[in-house]
C-alpha cells in the first residue's frame, strides 16, 4: 500500500465497477487493517461515495459490504479475536436484513408473491398439503427472503475481511493468516446461541430473519474446522477441493453437515485433541501499524 491517495482511488474505482465493489472492500479492510482508524477514515468517506451512489439508485449492496468489512476489519485490528468477528457477522446480517427489507419492500414482495404462487404445486408433490402451515408459511416469506439476503451480504462482507488478512499476513506475516484461520473455533456460548437461533427462530414470529443469518458463523467456523484438521493432519490440498465442489453441487447436505460440525467442536475442540505434540511460534501482529 503506498499511501491513502492510491487506496482511496482503488476503492473508489472498484466500487464505481459494477460487480468489482467486493474488491473495494477488501482493499479498504487491509487499509484498515493495517493503519486502523486514524489513517483510514479518509478512504472509508470517499471511497463510500460512489456506494452511497449505487444505494440512491437502488442497490444498496455495495454500501452494506463496504461499510460492514470496515466494522469487522476494525473490530479485528482491536480485539484479534477471529471468533468474535465471525460471531459479529450474525448481528451484522440482521442489521443488513431490515436495511433491504426497507429499501427493497417491493421486490422482495414480488418475489414473495411468485413462490406463494408456486408453494402449493411444489407442496402437494411432497404429499398431503397443511393448510394452517402452507398459510403460516406464506406469511414468513419476506422476512425469511430479507435474512437470506442478509446472511449472503454477511458472508460477503466476511470473505471481503478474509481476502484482505491473507492479503495483509502474504505482505507482512507469511503463514499468519493460515494459522489464524485454522485456529477459528466458536466458543460454547456462541455456539448454543447460534443453533437456537438458527432452529427457534422460524418457530417465532418476527424472529424468522435470525435463521439464515446465525447460520453465517457457524459455516465459517465449520470450514475453518475442516481447514485446521487437514493441516494438523497433512493431507494436502485435495480433501479442501473436494469440499468446496461438493459445496458447489450438494450444498443441501453439506451446509447444515457444516453447521453441526462447528457447534459440537465449539463445545469439545476437536483440534486440539488432534494437535501434534510440537508447535511453531505464534505472531499475530500481521504487520498492524
Amino acid at each position: 500500500m503506498r499511501g491513502r491517495r492510491q487506496a482511496t482511488l482503488v476503492v473508489g474505482l472498484s466500487v464505481a465497477v459494477p460487480l468489482l465493489f467486493w474488491f473495494g472492500a477488501v482493499v479498504l479492510a487491509l487499509v484498515l487493517l493495517r493503519r486502523g482508524w486514524s489513517e483510514g477514515m479518509s478512504v472509508v468517506v470517499w471511497g463510500a461515495l460512489p456506494a452511497l451512489a449505487w444505494a440512491l439508485i437502488g442497490d444498496p449492496t455495495p454500501l452494506l459490504v463496504l461499510l460492514g468489512s470496515a466494522a469487522l476489519a476494525l473490530l479485528l485490528r482491536q480485539r484479534s479475536e477471529w471468533s468474535l468477528v465471525v460471531m459479529a457477522t450474525a448481528p451484522l446480517g440482521i442489521v443488513f436484513a431490515l436495511v433491504l427489507m426497507a429499501t427493497l419492500q417491493a421486490p422482495l414482495q414480488q418475489l414473495a408473491e411468485q413462490i406463494q404462487a408456486a408453494l402449493p404445486q411444489m407442496l402437494s408433490e411432497l404429499g398431503e398439503v397443511d393448510e394452517a402451515a402452507l398459510a403460516r408459511l406464506q406469511t414468513m416469506l419476506v422476512p425469511l427472503l430479507a435474512g437470506l439476503m442478509g446472511a449472503t451480504h454477511a458472508a460477503m462482507t466476511l470473505l471481503s475481511l478474509i481476502l484482505a488478512r491473507a492479503w495483509q499476513a502474504r505482505l507482512y506475516n507469511p503463514g499468519g493468516f493460515r494459522e489464524e484461520f485454522h485456529r477459528l473455533r466458536l466458543s460454547p456460548w456462541m455456539g448454543v446461541v447460534l443453533l437456537l437461533a438458527v432452529f427457534a427462530g422460524p418457530q417465532v414470529d418476527g424472529l424468522v430473519l435470525l435463521a439464515p443469518v446465525a447460520t453465517v458463523p457457524l459455516l465459517f467456523a465449520g470450514l475453518a474446522l475442516v481447514h485446521g484438521v487437514v493441516g494438523i493432519k497433512r493431507l494436502g490440498i485435495g480433501p479442501l477441493v473436494v469440499l468446496y465442489v461438493a459445496l458447489l453441487f450438494v450444498w443441501q447436505v453439506l451446509y447444515p453437515l457444516i453447521m453441526i460440525l462447528a457447534f459440537i467442536d465449539s463445545l469439545f475442540d476437536f483440534r486440539s485433541r488432534l494437535k501434534p505434540a510440537f508447535g511453531g511460534g505464534n505472531d499475530d501482529s500481521n504487520g498492524q501499524g
